[in-house]
């Protein structure tokens, strides 16, 4: 622009046409051009065409020559009012009686001069005629013109045509940036709005300033502070002022653009020019021309047959204007106008919604239950739940018990009670058997949620009893759902006064959600008699492998196939199968299915060891369904256990007895299996508490439990050898001797390595001398091949208890090292504080605090790191450490395993990618003292290598095995 105003200056006439649309800041700018031009030496002339002129001859270039100072000709001479005249641009002065008009003499001007001149669209057409003769002859005129045009409003005529050709230059101004919608957020509000409001702010007016403006005005008169304005508040606001400002000039433009703006508005994303010709009953032609119109103006833009408004806050201003009763009338035609072409359902059903007007058709119960069906579909129960809502508004009868059984199904997702109470209503409403069994189902499941196991049975008898004569298949669908829900809940499974047990499941129909059903039951069955292992495994992941179809199909028992992998020390797919889950529930924003799952990966993750990460997980579980409550014990009793859990193992016990309290589960429980997970970790706690006795009470009452439940399984809860730690030391060695018996009988049999090591253990505690640390040893065997890490992590403190009394103190810290890198890992800060004190016992001086984590690392083990990730090979790196290649291969492996990466590809995430140079980074090597800190390579860790990471994000090494131990047998030689 400054090159344009100095170039017109000297000598070098100049035309610019600046083109928006409306609102988008043209006159603003032609206004900046004329505070600029003085400073080139230029004299300003302006003037503004107005739409209310058009007509009245040089009404411009007599405003222009007002600014001049000369006035001759503004009437004219008298009796010729007709001789002033310009000709067409490029035409000759022909007529002899015919002067130039006196705007003319600014080409002769010995000072600069520029023209601005705003709504060029609207100059009258003698002024047009004078302005493009002066273009025409600007080449060396000390002239700078500068116009202004909005969009799509230049009228259709060859005058104007040629005008606008002869401009040199021509720009569009595009909308403004966030940094400069923040200039107008600080100038209306006093304070610039947060980044994501002004982004939301741009992308609803496009950027225009006028529209901003008015938007931060509506937004100051609401009272909102510019802190507290969000994206919400945006959109919801719609100035009428915009509506009334912009159709009123588009309404004078073009006849139609305003009803043609209103339908638009109404119609939302079903506005197409045959829709809104229908809504307004104009002629399709017509209305297609206007859109046209408005199109090229900037207001409606169209995709395909899709009408829409360029500027969201400008459809709602336009709504905004509306009054109620026409609006309301407005939908109720569109939703007729939408059903007559066959438009979808949620389309319609949306005008539906918008309008006031109950009074149903014999239609609109049929497109509520459509659209909802779609909306389901994709994922929007909000907006289903709506539909569905307005639909029990428009029908009765059967067609709202369908509509209810779907409410039903979507209020599972966050609300159970309510949808319980939709459920008991769509059943009560269903004549169709069939029908009746699914409804039924999703019941049972929802009572069993709300821990309401009475009404439930209710439910089932009087199913068993209609399907018994109407629908053979429902029977055996009822009675497998109802011994799953059975076991997960905690109650009684075993016959009914008929006879039929859980196998009666096993006959029947083979449609794929029965199929799904004898697989859970079936690996459930095995699970809970703790028999058959493997072939609860593949029933299991066969059962994963079905994907649910239906609505929130038979949510509470999502986790079966989980936890049958969960106790069968699958414990890599039990976390994987538990992370698609709680993705699942976020994707379906089911906070129902999302306390399940993170309920079930809480559980995962304390068995494997991860205790953070069980924490994290149990509180999100509790944060998404009550605590203070049984209602929904299915979907958060694992997290509550496994919370108690994560809390003993950090020590924390002053917060679990406080988590406890909350749940009022301090000093009573329910009589049930589902609460047994809860009395294992209380137990732990009293224990950690020295209540001894206390303890021994909760994991009696916990077998108690899962024994009426049929329950044997000792890998469900290892139970029987926590008590039998706690009867040894109340004294009573024989009844403990007895419950390890069991236990490690019943867990071989099952075949889950963490159930073996755990009853290895105990039993190896309780032994005395080398048969006890034999038993410790082969315990720790059985646990190197599950992916449970704490469990090892204790067997090999004891193992290193036992050694330092036996004064065996190289084992004893080989153990304890182990044992404390392991407990570290897991987050078990309790366990691994007893191993660092067991450690400086048995004479072991730590040099660093911890022994995993980028602290753990010598001085040493960080330069070899630091070379390794500048790309040098081990050979290079002993060269420049002056020392053995050998070394530089033992500290590697250190670095590996205290970092619990799989190698040098782990390294870049601790130190960072490094030029191939590291010398500044590592400072100054000092080859005499890296030489005496690398020692005689010190000892390999015993076979100790670096494998890859599990899912379980924890290092598997091998087991150190000290002298005198066979690896094979654990047992001294």
């Amino acid at each position: 622009m400054l090159d344009f105003l100095s170039r017109a200056r000297d000598g070098e006439g100049q035309s610019l046409l600046i083109e928006a649309a409306v609102g988008m800041g043209r006159s603003s700018m032609l206004r900046a051009v004329g505070k600029a031009a003085p400073g080139f030496g230029l004299r300003v002339l302006t003037a503004r065409a107005r739409a209310s002129e058009q007509n009245v001859e040089y009404g411009v270039a007599h405003q222009l020559m007002a600014k001049l100072g000369d006035t001759r000709g503004t009437d004219g001479p008298p009796g010729r009012p007709g001789r002033l005249s310009c000709p067409f641009p490029n035409e000759d002065l022909t007529s002899a009686d015919a002067d130039l008009h006196p705007l003319m003499r600014v080409l002769a001007n010995d000072v600069p001069v520029l023209l601005a001149i705003d709504d060029l669209q609207w100059m009258d057409l003698s002024s047009l005629r004078c302005l493009g003769y002066l273009m025409a002859r600007l080449e060396s005129a000390s002239v700078a013109l500068v116009a202004t045009l909005a969009l799509g409003e230049a009228p259709a005529n060859s005058l104007m045509t040629e005008v606008l050709s002869g401009f040199q230059h021509r720009v569009v101004l595009a909308g403004l940036t966030t940094d400069e919608a923040a200039l107008l957020s600080t100038d209306t509000l006093g304070a610039p709005a947060k980044p994501e409001t002004l982004e939301a702010a741009v992308d609803a007016t496009g950027g225009s300033p006028y529209l901003l403006n008015a938007l931060f005005r509506a937004l100051r008169l609401n009272n909102l502070r510019p802190c507290d304005i969000t994206p919400q508040d945006i959109a919801s606001q719609g100035p009428v002022e915009v509506a009334e400002t912009l159709l009123n000039r588009y309404e004078r433009a073009w006849p139609g653009a305003e009803t043609t703006a209103e339908a638009t508005a109404v119609l939302g994303g079903a506005a197409s020019v045959a829709a809104i010709a229908r809504l307004t009953g104009s002629e399709e032609l017509e209305v297609a021309d206007t859109v046209a119109s408005l199109g090229r103006a900037g207001l409606l833009a169209q995709d395909a047959d899709t009408v829409r408004f360029t500027q969201p806050m400008v459809c709602a201003s336009v709504l905004a204007r509306l009054p109620p009763s026409r609006r309301n009338a407005l939908h109720i035609r569109a939703a007729h106008v939408l059903y007559e072409t066959g438009a979808p359902h949620e389309q319609i059903a949306t005008q539906i919604l918008r309008s006031y007007n109950d009074a149903a058709e014999h239609w609109t119960c049929s497109v509520l239950s459509e659209a909802a069906r779609e909306a389901v579909g994709r994922g929007a129960y909000e907006v289903a739940r709506d539909y569905l809502i307005r639909g029990l508004e428009e029908c009765e009868g059967r067609c709202q018990g369908k509509l209810l059984r779907v409410l039903g199904q979507i209020e599972l997702s966050t609300d159970p009670a309510t949808a319980a109470e939709y459920l008991r209503k769509a059943l009560a409403l269903s004549p169709d058997p069939a029908e009746r069994i699914d409804i039924q189902i999703d019941l049972i499941h929802c009572l069993y949620i709300l821990d309401q196991p009475h009404e439930a049975k209710e439910i089932l008898e009087k199913g068993l009893a209609e399907s018994s004569s109407s629908d053979p298949t429902g029977g055996p669908r009822l009675w497998g759902e109802q011994f799953v829900l059975g076991v997960l809940a905690g109650r009684e499974t075993g016959q009914d006064s008929l006879g039929r047990g859980p196998e009666t499941v096993s006959a029947g129909s083979v449609d794929p959600l029965d199929h799904r059903l004898r697989l859970d039951l079936a690996s459930m069955l095995a699970c809970c008699r703790g028999e058959a292992r493997e072939e609860a495994v593949q029933q299991a992941e066969r059962s994963l492998r079905r994907p649910y179809t239906g609505l929130n199909e038979r949510l509470a028992a999502r986790t079966v196939p989980i936890q049958v992998l969960t106790t069968a020390d699958e414990l890599d797919s039990a976390l994987s199968e538990s992370d698609a889950l709680v993705e699942q529930a976020k994707g379906a924003r089911s906070r129902t299915l999302g306390a399940l799952a993170h309920s079930m990966r809480a559980e995962v993750h304390i068995r494997i060891g991860n205790v953070p990460k069980a924490l994290e997980d149990a509180y999100c579980a509790l944060k998404l369904m009550p605590l203070s409550s049984f209602e929904y014990w299915v979907c958060t009793g694992q997290a509550m256990a496994a919370g108690v859990g994560a809390l003993v193992e950090t020590a924390q016990f002053e917060e679990a007895h406080r988590l406890l309290a909350r749940a009022g589960l301090e000093h009573q429980m329910p009589d049930r299996s589902s609460f047994g997970p809860l009395l294992f970790h209380r137990a732990q706690l009293r224990m950690a508490d020295d209540d001894v006795e206390g303890s021994l009470a909760d994991l009696m009452e916990c077998g108690a439990q899962l024994a009426k439940s049929g329950t044997v399984n000792p890998a469900v809860l290892t139970w029987r050898s926590d008590a039998a730690l706690a009867y040894a030391e109340l004294g009573d060695r024989q009844e403990a001797r007895r419950l390890i018996d069991t236990e490690l009988s019943r867990a071989r049999r099952w075949g889950a390595p963490r159930a073996i090591g755990r009853a290895l253990r105990a039993a190896g505690l309780l032994a005395k001398g080398r048969k006890g640390e034999a038993m410790l040893g082969d315990a720790a065997q059985v646990l190197e091949s599950s992916p449970a890490r704490l469990d090892l992590a204790r067997v090999l403190a004891d193992l290193g208890i036992l050694a330092r009394r036996s004064h065996r103190l190289q084992d004893a810290r080989e153990y304890l090292r182990r044992s404390l890198s392991l407990a570290e890992i897991c987050g078990a800060t309790k366990l691994a504080q007893t191993v660092r004190e067991e450690l400086l016992v048995s004479g072991a001086r730590p040099r660093r605090p911890t022994e995993v984590g980028i602290d753990a690392l010598t001085p040493t083990e960080r330069r070899v790191a630091l070379l390794a990730v500048s790309k040098r090979t081990n050979r290079e790196i002993a060269a420049s450490l002056f020392v053995a290649q050998r070394t530089v291969e033992l500290h590697l492996s250190a670095v590996y395993r205290k970092l619990s990466i799989p190698g040098r590809s782990g390294l870049a995430d601790y130190f960072g990618e490094l030029p191939n140079d590291p010398s500044e980074r590592l400072g100054k090597e000092q080859p005499e003292e890296a030489r005496a800190e690398a020692g005689p390579a010190a000892h390999p860790d015993n076979g100790t290598t670096a494998r890859p990471a599990s899912s379980t994000a924890m290092v598997r090494s091998r087991l150190v095995i000290p002298r005198g131990l066979s690896a094979s047998t654990g047992r001294l030689w």
